[in-house]
């Protein structure tokens, strides 16, 4: 049975593989456009890698034909265990996903990061901003989460979700 997810999550990979390199060849060029650029490529490397294991948990559920793309790892195997067709590559992934120290959690929250500022009403501190009327315009003077990324964590998540995608696909075919 052919996977629609299979071909999704190869081509995030590879969208990620070149824009850590493009990201590479900037890095000895000075100046704060090419680092504002390497950053970019950066960003747009986490978001490639999030939507590769996004594909891949949708390639995981599609196997065990549950019938749904799983949002989260914890979601698939909620899934999973609802149908009775909890699997030991579903197991692996809560495992990472329950672990702190994990890539996936380092990921998940880069991505997250990305996408939800401390500005935004979707965090418990920009919930308490915008219920308020400011007549004074205010600006947080924090480091930026997403400035912090670095190609090289990026480079090893990338490493990481390549590694894992192989082995379980692997055990996979011996089923």
């Amino acid at each position: 049975m052919s996977n629609p997810y299979t071909g999704t999550v190869a081509s995030a990979v590879r969208k990620s593989q070149l824009l850590l390199a493009s990201a590479s060849a900037l890095q000895d060029a000075s100046g704060a456009g090419n680092m504002l650029e390497r950053q970019a490529l950066i960003e747009g490397a986490v978001l490639q890698l999030w939507r590769a294991f996004r594909a891949f948990l949708a390639e995981q559920s599609h196997q065990l034909q549950l019938g749904v793309e799983p949002e989260t790892a914890r979601d698939l195997a909620r899934y999973a265990e609802a149908a009775n067709k909890l699997s030991a590559e579903v197991t692996e992934l809560c495992s990472l996903a329950d672990n702190p120290d994990s890539w996936v959690v380092a990921l998940q929250s880069a991505w997250r990061g990305l996408l939800i500022t401390e500005q935004s009403p979707l965090t418990a501190a920009g919930a308490q901003r915008s219920s308020a009327v400011n007549l004074i315009p205010m600006a947080e003077l924090r480091d930026d989460p997403a400035a912090a990324l670095t190609a090289e964590s990026v480079l090893e998540w990338q490493q990481a979700l390549i590694e894992l995608v192989t082995r379980q696909r692997a055990q996979g075919q011996e089923w």
